[in-house]
């Protein structure tokens, strides 16, 4: 489905790579100069997360790279789309990195600018709407708590790692609301540490699944069943996990 509006004109040369955020999901919250860059692109190398129809607005010579990640598994390594990026752009093609999201939330954003930089490739980023915003706009939540504070960390780990590797103690401290990002797999890690840290099992968790979409679920449940919750529920990513 085409959108109906006019976005507006941007500076996209030839030789460059663009990084942006497609939101959370729905069409409807693609940014106007994201929508622009999908319809210039003679490369657009997305993520998973991407709602694939935003891409019926590219031109119909654009060339289309998959990029996408699973909990478990991916399409490509990191390094492969680095190098997409470099190679597009000495073909002094116009090259849009699409992701989920907002590129620079939890999305190897910065190791890409790193890799560009590195290789003398001209860039720019454009922002999106991410994840956590629609998601506190569904649940009713705010992004703070009584502390004052908010806290974003994903859940997500490597895949040749067990276990998260962020530091889940100084979290705990700050009493800060926790807004955790690919956290569903690793939820029993998660509120397993933050009960034994002290965390009362009766604190409220709020899942969020597909948000802005038409079978956005929404589920209210508690430190200690937020496990259970998850799979009776059958809450699959992408989701956001509100704890606090």
């Amino acid at each position: 489905m085409k959108l109906n509006y006019k976005p507006p004109k941007i500076d996209f040369k030839h030789g460059t790579v663009i990084l942006a955020g497609s939101g959370p999901g729905s069409k409807d919250l693609i940014t106007l100069k994201v929508l622009s860059a999908i319809k210039q692109a003679d490369v657009i190398i997305y993520d998973a997360l991407v709602n694939k129809n935003l891409l019926k607005n590219s031109k119909k010579s654009s060339i289309f790279i998959f990029a996408g990640k699973t909990k478990n598994t991916k399409a490509c390594t990191q390094n492969e789309i680095n190098q997409w990026m470099v190679f597009h752009a000495k073909k002094n093609r116009k090259i849009l990195r699409l992701k989920g999201g907002d590129p620079s939330f939890f999305s190897r954003g910065s190791q890409e600018i790193k890799f560009l930089k590195k290789n003398l490739i001209n860039y720019k980023v454009f922002s999106g709407i991410t994840a956590s915003q629609q998601a506190v706009k569904s649940s009713n939540y705010t992004f703070y708590n009584e502390s004052g504070i908010c806290n974003f960390i994903t859940g997500h780990k490597k895949i040749d790692k067990k276990s998260i590797s962020f530091d889940l103690e100084k979290i705990y401290k700050n009493e800060g609301r926790i807004f955790v990002y690919m956290g569903v797999g690793q939820i029993k890690n998660i509120s397993s540490k933050l009960q034994n840290l002290g965390m009362k099992k009766s604190t409220k968790v709020c899942i969020v699944s597909n948000t802005s979409f038409p079978y956005e679920k929404i589920i209210n449940t508690t430190l200690r069943n937020v496990e259970e919750d998850i799979f009776s529920n059958k809450i699959s990513p992408p989701a956001i996990i509100i704890i606090n």
